[in-house]
């Protein structure tokens, strides 16, 4: 007697994407780190340097903390943005694959 398992088109559901899913995890993990930088950044008294690190290497520069912070909600506001718009198209993916 042959065993019964589920096929592919047994499946009510259309399965999504395992890139957009992850990217979409990826997005709200650097939005975490970001918002933790903004914090500790705000929690800095004023006029107070920090160390900036080169993109993809250990060298530091002394920078003004106020630039820092002002960037660093730039990258968190853009970053919320993206992700927002991941869900949205996610969630447009849904609706117009349901019957």
């Amino acid at each position: 007697m042959p065993g019964r398992g589920v096929r592919a088109d047994d499946c009510a559901a259309p399965v999504p994407a395992p890139t957009a899913t992850a990217h979409s995890k990826a997005l709200g993990s650097k939005i975490k780190e970001q918002k933790i930088i903004v914090d500790e950044l705000s929690n800095l008294k004023k006029n107070r340097k920090v160390y900036r690190q080169q993109q993809n290497s250990n060298i530091f520069f002394l920078d003004d903390r106020a630039d820092m912070l002002s960037e660093s909600i730039n990258t968190l506001d853009e970053l919320i943005k993206e992700y927002q718009a991941l869900e949205n198209s996610e969630t447009t993916k849904v609706k117009t694959q349901s019957p």
